[in-house]
């Protein structure tokens, strides 16, 4: 298991909504590496954030930390599948372990400061929320042609965002 050291986090995508790729961008003094994610894994990542600095009386850590936009990928070094994050009391740190969905296993373990997960956890929130609205009817994603309603069996007549 890998320990990288973290410099720089941001959580967040590139793409128009509805085809937008989720990464985790992770910068060290040996380089930045890309993380695909899901959409889900990134919002799940930022509840699971808020409620680690709460329990540990951190939340607001950040304070007026700000982090940029996620940069184009050079080359993505795996897809998530699994993600853990826990506090480490005598360092004052947090770990974060992604776990490739691959059949290897690969395992990288980020060391965050609580500021900066803060300032992810905040930044995956926005990231997300900057979506594609959500139909008012069943709660999925609409593109801006509509979308095919399981609340109205499919027709999009007068469905529109």
């Amino acid at each position: 298991m890998e320990r990288v050291p973290v410099e720089r986090f941001v959580p967040g995508f590139i793409g128009a909504p509805g085809e937008r790729a989720f990464y985790f961008e992770v910068g060290s003094a040996t380089g930045t590496s890309w993380y695909l994610l899901e959409k889900g894994q990134v919002a799940a990542f930022a509840v699971e954030a808020a409620r680690l600095l709460l329990g540990h009386d951190l939340g607001g850590a950040a304070g007026d930390l700000t982090l940029p936009q996620v940069t184009e990928p050079d080359e993505v070094e795996f897809r998530v599948g699994e993600m853990r994050i826990a506090f480490d009391e005598p360092t004052g740190l947090v770990a974060i372990d992604l776990v490739s969905s691959e059949e290897d296993d690969e395992t990288v373990t980020l060391w965050l400061t609580a500021s900066q997960l803060d300032a992810a956890a905040r930044t995956g929130v926005e990231a997300v929320g900057q979506g594609r609205p959500l139909c008012p009817r069943c709660g999925l994603a609409m593109d801006p042609e509509g979308h095919p309603c399981p609340e109205t069996n499919g027709d999009l007549r007068g469905h529109r965002p």
